[in-house]
C-alpha cells in the first residue's frame, strides 16, 4: 500500500514541479497541495482510523473471552 502512495506522490509532485517550472506558480502550488498532499493525508488518516478501531475491537473481544468462564469446566 505504501508503494502506491509513494508512486502517487511522485507523479503529482512531478506535475506540480513542471507547472512551477513553466511559470504557473499558483497552479503548481495548488496541484501539490490539493491533488497530492491533502488526498494522501485524508486517505492515510482514514486507513489509520480503521486500523485503530479494528485493534480496539479485537482487544475488547479478547478481554470478553478472558472474563468468560471456560465452557468445559466442572463445578
Amino acid at each position: 500500500m505504501l508503494i502506491v502512495v509513494i508512486g502517487y506522490l511522485y507523479v503529482v509532485g512531478i506535475v506540480g514541479v513542471v507547472a512551477l517550472a513553466s511559470g504557473h506558480f499558483a497552479s503548481g502550488i495548488f496541484t501539490l497541495l490539493f491533488a497530492g498532499l491533502l488526498p494522501t493525508w485524508l486517505w492515510l488518516t482514514i486507513l489509520r482510523r480503521k486500523r485503530i478501531n479494528h485493534r480496539a475491537l479485537l482487544q475488547e473481544q479478547a478481554e470478553a473471552q478472558a472474563a468468560a468462564p471456560p465452557a468445559n469446566s466442572e463445578p
